[in-house]
This record gives structure tokens, C-alpha cells and sequence, in this order.
């Protein structure tokens, strides 16, 4: 008997890409569980929306007290974006506003590093486009970045922060995707990467969703599901065409949706983590409460993500 034949026998094949045991043939025969070497252990929070109402700050506190206490607990912290309620269409001073609350927040609740990714109520877009700020500038300033996608390596792993959000080509905001410039940023950085050391890519909007079309409900008669610009990478074809020919992209964690998903396709698998916001702090946005993910990756490229309530209560106004 082969090994595939003794994994199938014992209901463990498929399991092995998930990221909590290895599995190993004895000499008898016999399948065992040895434990995965983990390289890295991170917190992923996403559209937390932070404003002065609906005590937003206070259920941002709370979502980070829950997960600091958490025994096994993050390295780090990846901020999936949409950090602020609105940018887009607020004045200066309510965005400033925004901000201010956001860093005294994050001061005095949080210990851990925090990595940022932008989202689109993050760009400021009520302001003239020639204040220096308009834009991403503003939120570039705010944290602390010099440009709103890039890469690096950590514990194995090779880490990427796209950049989803675009202007559309009459200049209004937004539209989900790559722009070229981009896109062979990408291309290149996933060239110039070894082919044996994993990849994970991190973007507001998901790449690839199955969810959007469960809960939007664009369907147009006989024309099928219609989704607009706004939900999902509208270059998902082109970039997955990409991670295609690159084999050692494993993973992709989004936001935007405020929904708990997970697809895998063609090798990769794309999780998006709810919201810490839920619904815009207005309670579950459809069956998905307020939460976030912790997620660890192992020295075998697999890894696993867990999605986290942290008990808000947003009933007490």
C-alpha cells in the first residue's frame, strides 16, 4: 500500500496543506501526527472604521485587549485598511479628527508592531487634488509609509502589501484593482523571490471572493451576476495568472467585504477576515460579528487563519 492509498484509508488526505500537523508513514505502516514547526504567528485586523460616534474607539480597545490576552499570543499586527470611517467624503478637519482618534487609541491599548495596508476609506477625496494631502498622501502621513505597496522577507516567509485602490478614469474614487505600474512591481518582486520560499499577499480588497455574490445580489435576469467595480479585484483574472506561473504564493488576506470568507483556487488560497467594525458598528454585517484573525504560518508554507469575536456589545449607546 503507497502512501496516498494509507492517507486516503485514513481520512487524512488533504489535511496535510492545512497547517496544524504534519503527517508521517511509519515503517509498519502505520500514519502519525507530528507536529508543524511554526515560523510566525500575526494578528489580522481589518475595517475597523474608527469615528468619535457609536463608540467605534471603545470597540477598537476592545478588539485589542481581546487579542493581547489571547494566551498564544501575535507577533505583530497586519492593519488590512479602512482604518478610518471616511475619508472620501469628509472634510480636512473631520479626517484629522478621525486620525487623532485613531493614534490615541492604538497608543494606549496596543504593544505590538502593526503593519499597514491601505483601503479606500483611508484616501482622502473631498479635498482640491492639488492640497498635498489629497489622496493616499494623507493617509501615507498618517502611517508612516513612503509608498502604499511594497514587500519584505520575515521568519522564511516573503510578504506582500498590494495596493487595491485606484482612481477611476474620470477621476472619482474608487475602483478595485492593479494599476500597471503596479502590476510589474508585482511581477517582478514574485520573479526575483525563490521559488521554495512561500508567499503571502495581503490586500484591502479581496483578490478573488465567492461571498460577494451570495449577499449583493446582482443578479440581472438572464444576464447572470453583474458585479460592479467596487466589491473584488476587477483584474483577478490577470493576476491570478500571475500567481499561476508562481506556484510558492500560498495565501491572500483581504477585508473589505466585512464578511468571514475562504476560497482556494488553483493552489492559493484567499481568506478575507471580516471587520472588526462588523457592521459599520452596527452589529453582524449579514452572518459575520465583529472580529478578527489570528493566523500562523509554518516553516512548510502551509499555514492556518482563525477568525476571532471578541464579544462587543454595541447595543449600549
Amino acid at each position: 500500500m503507497n502512501r496516498r492509498e494509507l492517507l486516503k484509508r485514513a481520512g487524512l488526505l488533504g489535511l496535510s496543506g492545512a497547517g496544524l500537523r504534519s503527517l508521517a508513514i511509519e515503517p509498519e505502516g502505520v500514519v502519525v501526527s507530528v507536529p508543524k514547526k511554526r515560523a510566525l504567528r500575526f494578528a489580522h485586523l481589518t475595517d475597523i472604521h474608527i469615528e468619535p460616534e457609536l463608540r467605534a474607539a471603545e470597540g477598537l480597545a476592545a478588539c485589542l485587549h481581546h487579542l493581547q490576552s489571547q494566551k498564544d499570543a501575535p507577533s505583530f499586527i497586519f492593519s488590512g485598511g479602512d482604518s478610518v470611517f471616511d475619508s472620501l467624503k469628509a472634510t480636512k478637519d473631520r479626517v484629522e479628527l478621525q486620525w487623532r482618534l485613531w493614534h490615541e487609541v492604538w497608543k494606549k491599548e496596543n504593544s505590538l508592531p502593526v503593519e499597514y495596508c491601505i483601503g479606500n476609506h483611508d484616501c482622502w477625496g473631498m479635498g482640491e487634488k492639488s492640497d498635498p494631502l489629497y489622496g493616499k498622501k494623507y493617509a501615507l502621513e498618517k502611517m508612516h509609509l513612503d509608498k502604499t505597496y511594497r514587500s519584505w522577507d520575515k521568519a522564511g516567509w516573503h510578504f506582500i502589501v498590494l495596493d487595491s485602490i485606484h482612481p477611476k478614469q474620470d477621476g472619482s474614487w474608487y475602483t478595485i484593482r492593479l494599476d500597471d505600474e503596479q502590476f510589474a512591481w508585482l511581477e517582478n518582486d514574485l520573479t526575483v523571490t525563490p521559488a521554495d520560499r512561500p508567499v503571502m499577499i495581503i490586500s484591502h480588497a479581496p483578490i478573488l471572493s465567492a461571498a460577494v455574490l451570495a449577499v449583493d445580489k446582482q443578479v440581472k435576469d438572464e444576464e447572470g451576476y453583474v458585479l460592479g467595480g467596487g466589491n473584488m479585484h476587477t483584474d483577478a483574472a490577470r493576476i491570478i495568472g500571475l500567481f499561476d506561473r508562481h506556484p510558492n504564493v500560498r495565501l491572500c488576506l483581504s477585508g473589505h467585504i466585512h464578511l468571514n470568507e475562504q476560497v482556494t483556487y488553483n493552489g492559493v488560497t484567499y481568506i478575507s477576515n471580516g471587520a472588526v467594525s462588523g457592521n459599520w458598528w452596527n452589529g453582524k454585517h449579514f452572518r459575520t460579528d465583529n472580529g478578527y484573525a489570528l493566523v500562523n504560518l509554518y516553516v512548510d508554507g502551509s499555514f492556518d487563519n482563525e477568525y476571532f469575536t471578541y464579544g462587543w456589545n454595541d447595543t449600549a449607546r
